[in-house]
């Protein structure tokens, strides 16, 4: 089965991802994020297409069908990881004496990062035959909503309609235009804005804790190069983070080792020195494309650190590859001075009780109200120049 051109490289729904995921344990039954992918097979007597679910394993001889598509999917005891937030939906089931989980959602846990959802190489067409044939399947189990995060803008298009709610969101991503070296992006920017990064930059990467220059020094590795120790020291960053804030830190010990065996040249760790010595790192996935930030963590608050760490670093890695775009992550309008830019992302939702899926469809046409005047606000306040 091919992908789509588009999603040939995207890291987050190749299989050895989200096999990475299960092996690590990091979704299971336990965390609340069970296992249930869609497969559908087109047997060669018939043109019709059967469903079944199981986990990432291989299935091959265990059907006389050729598989002709695959929707991620998990059944959800509660809305962590997840990025598009139904909590206030949760909430009002809950304040009605309804259950609410389990719900089903197909998407990349823990990874709100746009790319193929419904994974298969039919026209549009005959795809939407296979979402129905998943709403039945999703009806006679029982469950309460099903929840497709993430998918593609012509996609979600093509599918939505009165049962399956299309709902948007803002995230910040960047454009490479080109540049030949970082110089030439912070020439593209209005003159407050590309004096702020530059000032920035230079308080901490020269003038950190009034030490002198030479103080932070910036190491990429990737699959191949990284170490064991490196992991695990990456590891301890990530939940020190976490439990700082307290999160919840809800991949295991063993992924990032594990992803990076995996899928050593799509991997990447960047590790944050103070003298020599690692004191921050951030974990990024690439494609032929695109760079995708996701994870950070440290062992000490120094101002900036972040900023360099994760959006800098990361938009100098773009330029040097030749990567057209940069999504650092979900939210966050600080990142719109340091040069990113908004884009709309785009869900689906079916929600079984037909009260609440009025209730909800009314919702979401205010939230898109509200979302339209935020993103004309956004930019009016561009930080390129006209």
């Amino acid at each position: 089965m091919n992908l789509p051109e588009a999603g040939r490289t995207n890291p987050f729904i190749q299989y050895e991802f989200l096999k990475t995921l299960e092996d690590t344990g990091s979704v299971n039954l336990e965390t609340g994020w069970q296992p249930c992918h869609l497969a559908f097979y087109r047997h060669s007597s018939s043109h019709n297409s059967d469903s079944e679910n199981h986990s990432v394993e291989d299935k091959q001889g265990e059907t006389d069908g050729t598989l002709v598509a695959v929707l991620p999917s998990y059944i959800k005891a509660h809305s962590y990881g997840e990025y598009v937030f139904d909590w206030a939906w949760a909430d009002a089931y809950q304040r009605h004496g309804l259950e609410y989980y389990p719900k089903l959602l197909t998407a990349v846990p823990m990874t709100p990062i746009t790319g193929p959802r419904l994974i298969t190489s039919l026209p549009i067409e005959e795809a939407t035959a296979l979402i129905s044939a998943s709403i039945e399947w999703l009806e006679l189990n029982q469950m309460s909503s099903w929840h497709i995060n993430f998918l593609d803008e012509s996609v979600a298009s093509a599918l939505s309609n009165q049962q399956l709610l299309p709902r948007q969101d803002i995230q910040f991503h960047w454009t490479n235009n080109g540049y030949a070296d970082f110089q030439q992006f912070l020439s593209s920017l209005k003159a407050k804005k590309r004096k702020n990064i530059v000032r920035e930059r230079r308080d901490f990467l020269v003038e950190s804790s009034h030490e002198k220059e030479g103080v932070w020094s910036f190491e990429w590795l990737d699959g191949n190069s990284a170490t064991i120790d490196d992991w695990q020291l990456f590891d301890k960053m990530y939940r020190n983070t976490f439990d700082k804030k307290g999160g919840w830190a809800q991949l295991s010990q063993d992924f990032f080792v594990s992803c990076a065996k995996a899928m050593p040249d799509q991997t990447l760790l960047l590790l944050a020195k103070r003298h020599g010595k690692a004191v921050a790192g951030a974990l990024f996935m690439r494609s032929e494309t695109a760079l995708y930030g996701r994870y950070w963590g440290c062992f000490e608050d120094v101002e900036f650190l972040h900023f360099e760490t994760c959006y800098y670093q990361g938009i100098e890695y773009a330029i040097k590859h030749g990567l057209k775009y940069f999504e650092p992550g979900a939210q966050g309008e600080h990142k719109l001075p340091r040069g990113f830019m908004p884009v709309f992302t785009h869900s689906l939702h079916y929600v079984s009780h037909p009260q609440f899926r009025d209730a909800i469809a009314h919702a979401i046409q205010q939230e898109d109200t509200w979302l339209d005047i935020r993103y004309q606000d956004y930019l009016k306040h561009s930080p390129y120049k006209e």
